[in-house]
């Protein structure tokens, strides 16, 4: 979702044509779509946007604070990321595959043993660096699907961009969970085993697999751990 609104805000709410969302991003972590040389990526014209799932510390570019790159970094309340994450294991062929228990994947992911580690790790590691770094935009998921509009602008003007109001309406269409699923430019239908990359989308859609007794001893992990932080999530 982040990545398309950003493709769209650098190209004036227009997609590029004759090619699909994952080929306008470059993910260096990845070999996906393919391996690329930095001779390769330094060659490219800009604006180039990277995507990278990667913790503050491991950031592309080394360290943020001392380099030009200008970071957009977007955090959703960790219960739904555990959902959402679930379901995307267990769904894509490609992605390893999980097929445990809801049960045993809460407890690995509360413990941050599960692919780029714990979430409160990663999200607090990049929330305290966008405090003291200019070039780095924190934003929540909840934030942008509630106050889209003002969001957008944000990332605009983070980003150096103008944001006309028929830009910003074209963002908006085009980038709306059901299009966005059914258009072939952003739903990775090329990709086989990524039919059912878009789920669902919404804000509290935990509420549908965690128990009460897990969500109360969820709420005690998230409360010792985000204690003092600034940082707060809208659950509901």
């Amino acid at each position: 979702w982040l990545a398309y609104i950003l493709v769209l805000i650098v190209n004036g709410g227009e997609a590029p044509n004759h090619t699909t969302l994952r080929n306008c991003l470059h993910w260096v972590a990845s070999s996906w779509p393919y391996p690329r040389s930095e001779e390769e990526l330094a060659a490219l014209p800009p604006p180039r946007i990277f995507k990278s799932h990667m913790p503050y510390r491991m950031a592309l570019g080394g360290d943020p604070a001392a380099n030009p790159c200008k970071y957009v970094y977007i955090a959703r309340n960790p219960k739904d990321v555990a959902v959402s994450y679930y379901h995307f294991e267990r769904n894509q062929a490609w992605s390893g595959h999980y097929d445990g228990p809801w049960e045993h994947w809460l407890k690995i992911f509360c413990e941050g043993r599960v692919q780029r580690g714990s979430w409160f790790d990663h999200v607090l590691g990049w929330w305290r660096a966008s405090r003291e770094s200019s070039n780095i935009l924190f934003l929540k998921y909840e934030d942008l699907y509630r106050d889209f509009d003002n969001q957008v602008r944000r990332m605009a003007r983070f980003l150096g961009y103008e944001m006309p109001p028929e830009s910003l309406s074209k963002i908006r269409r085009k980038t709306s969970f059901e299009q966005m699923r059914r258009t072939a430019f952003s739903n990775m239908h090329e990709i086989k085993g990524l039919e059912g990359f878009f789920r669902k989308g919404r804000i509290g859609s935990w509420r549908e697999q965690f128990t009460p007794e897990q969500s109360a001893a969820f709420d005690r992990l998230y409360a010792r751990r985000m204690a003092g932080t600034g940082l707060d999530f809208d659950f509901t």
